[in-house]
């Protein structure tokens, strides 16, 4: 879609002169010329290229018809071939101006620009009061990023004509390129004087505005843009572009709707559409949107980005990383995909293309300080899991600057928290070495949330047996997020963990904290959108689906399983609740450890009760085994097991 205006193709007019002396008698070339000039001026271009051909075949170097043909050549996006005949044209006539500037033209469409730029000094040369030759000399020179020379251009063609509307328009676009607003919405303004109907200035405008954060302005110009001119796709995307920033979103999908309707091969509309089912939830739309922009535009590499990403939220983690690769391919600068993908990377513990992709990213100069933290960060959760002590410190080390950046937003907090947690458990180890030797142990295995970290590489009694602990994290997972019924990363996450683990393993699961959560769980979902449904059955709700997805994915594995309950939650956890909403809030885990104890049990598996160990008689946590406001002490293993096990064949 083209960013400026650029003058037209100046049409074949008048005829002139240029008869061959053995032209037929009977056949007026003038004539005939002036007819088809009528006929294409009028859209008749089949007649008018009839006749065209006609002219040509009695007189094959007829200047003026040879420059008419090019012009419609042109009209039909036959750039290559316009070229052809311009140049013929030219070797007839070499002193006509237009021809030229018309061939300047189809260079410039070609994206040939110095030789667009040489036709259009010609043209000049010929005749040095040329507007539109001017105004297209600055297009050309923009095009090229050649910004002081587009402007001294433009400022050349309104010296000759103040009022030119085309020339004022283009001259804030430089401006606006440039980052000259104020002078750019000067010109915008003149422009407008110039000519009323100039709807691609209040398209511009409108862009301006959605910059600026001008949003209500914005939306006004985009509006005034399509009262004059509904029929431009641009228009519509650029509304439907502040419409999603206003939070209009069904309003913004009518719009992006229309400009691909308008352009079919709207590649930036579809991606930008995809973005918006995306936000909804509508996953598989998205991911048709996505392949869309991408049939019309193969290169585009925010598409693959974004396609990538979607295909993650939907499990298909394979798929998810080719087009993470696909799109630092072709632009190897985009810092999101490089983070993304290495959280695909460390979600399947594929640690040597980790390592590679984390070392590459992190000489990479445009990737922010905050994600090379995280990348450290990853890899010094990779250390702890793997029972690397000295690896995970030195990598806690490198990202220690985590600490005093302030989170961009909820990741970035999560991240901080990692990090924390981490440091906490690494000085708990190299303080206590004693309590991590278990040599020779066969593996428990825990997979779960954050939580599973506090335990990782400890030793357990089971039913008389010594194991290791073997953490498996599930990153970010909800006992939520394994209820659903469509497929996610979690669930693939956690299907990929139990995929390698040896049939009959000690497998404790440890999912469920997150969920009963003051800001991201159950309680936020049932202030917001669930009041009438009483707590009690949202908790059962999603338990009951949780280990649903258990039962069916361990089926005819022979794990011995069992199931961590929620601690207690520390009263530095609810500083954000009022007084009023603290006893609705404290009901959750103790809900939730009840029912999710019950049902655990009733499946044959047996549970690790937490919450006893934890629980105050408040309902709090009274803190001696947390480590931080959320998580275990390490210590707490050795209490849980066997002083707070409950196996199904006996109760509490």
């Amino acid at each position: 879609m083209a960013s400026q205006k650029k003058q037209k193709h100046s049409a074949a007019g008048k005829p002139r002169p240029n008869a061959s002396a053995n032209q037929k008698p009977f056949f007026d070339i003038e004539q005939a010329l002036a007819t088809a000039i009528k006929n294409h001026q009028s859209g008749n271009l089949q007649q008018a290229g009839k006749i065209y051909e006609e002219i040509l075949s009695i007189n094959p170097n007829h200047a003026e018809t040879l420059h008419a043909q090019a012009i419609m050549a042109c009209q039909l996006g036959q750039h290559a071939a316009a070229v052809a005949l311009f140049q013929k044209a030219i070797r007839e006539n070499p002193t006509n101006a237009a021809y030229y500037y018309n061939l300047g033209n189809a260079l410039k469409d070609l994206q040939r620009f110095d030789e667009a730029v040489s036709c259009y000094g010609q043209a000049l040369r010929l005749k040095p009061d040329y507007i539109e030759a001017l105004n297209n000399l600055g297009t050309t020179l923009h095009s090229q990023g050649k910004f002081d020379e587009a402007v001294a251009s433009y400022q050349e063609a309104l010296r000759i004509n103040p009022d030119h509307a085309q020339s004022l328009y283009n001259l804030a676009v430089t401006l606006q390129a440039t980052n000259q607003l104020k002078d750019a919405l000067v010109c915008y303004q003149q422009a407008l004087a110039a000519k009323e109907d100039f709807p691609e200035v209040y398209n511009r405008l409108g862009t301006i505005f959605h910059e600026q954060g001008k949003l209500d302005a914005a939306i006004g110009c985009f509006q005034q843009a399509l009262r004059m001119n509904p029929t431009v796709a641009d228009f519509h995307f650029g509304l439907a572009t502040v419409l999603k920033d206003h939070g209009q979103l069904d309003e913004a999908i009518a719009c992006y709707q229309k400009a691909i309707e308008l352009a079919p091969k709207f590649a930036l509309a579809y991606n930008n559409l995809g973005n918006i089912f995306k936000e909804k939830g509508r996953l598989p739309e998205a991911i048709s949107l996505y392949n869309k922009a991408l049939q019309h535009f193969p290169d585009y590499a925010i598409a693959h980005g974004n396609l990538g990403y979607t295909l993650s939220q939907t499990g298909d983690l394979d798929g998810a990383m080719a087009s993470c690769r696909k799109a630092l391919e072709i632009d190897p600068n985009i810092s999101e995909v490089y983070m993304l993908l290495a959280t695909l990377l460390f979600m399947t513990r594929d640690w040597e293309q980790f390592d590679k992709l984390v070392d590459a990213t992190l000489t990479n100069q445009l990737v922010s300080e905050q994600n090379k933290n995280w990348l450290y960060t990853q890899k010094a959760l990779q250390a702890w899991i793997t029972g690397n002590l000295t690896g995970c410190s030195e990598y806690l080390q490198a990202s220690a600057s985590i600490q005093h950046l302030q989170p961009e937003d909820t990741f970035g907090t999560g991240r901080l928290a990692f990090y924390c947690l981490l440091k906490k458990l690494t000085d708990y180890r190299t303080n206590s070495p004693h309590l991590y030797s278990a040599e020779n142990s066969p593996p428990a295995y825990m997979i779960g949330d954050s939580h599973c970290l506090s335990f990782a590489n400890l030793p357990v009694c089971i039913d008389g047996d010594t194991f290791t602990v073997a953490a498996r994290l599930v990153m970010g997972c909800k006992a939520y997020h394994l209820s659903q019924k469509e497929h996610n990363q979690y669930k693939e996450d956690l299907l990929r963990n139990l995929a390698d683990i040896p049939d009959g393993s000690t497998v404790i699961l440890s999912f469920g904290e997150i969920d009963c959560r003051t800001g991201e769980g159950i309680y936020p979902a049932w202030l917001k959108k669930f009041q009438h449904l009483s707590l009690e059955k949202m908790v059962r709700d999603v338990v009951d689906g949780y280990l649903e997805f258990v039962s069916e994915t361990t089926q005819g594995r022979r794990f011995k399983l069992m199931l961590l309950g929620v601690p207690a939650p520390m009263r530095g956890a609810i500083s954000m609740l009022t007084a009023e909403e603290i006893p609705t809030y404290i009901s959750i885990p103790r809900l939730w450890n009840e029912y999710l104890q019950k049902a655990t049990l009733q499946n044959g598996w047996a549970f690790f009760d937490n919450y006893s160990l934890t629980c105050d008689d408040q309902g709090f946590s009274h803190g001696r085994y947390h480590i931080d406001d959320q998580h275990l002490h390490p210590a707490a293993l050795a209490l849980l097991v066997p002083e707070h096990a409950i196996t199904p064949h006996f109760s509490p």
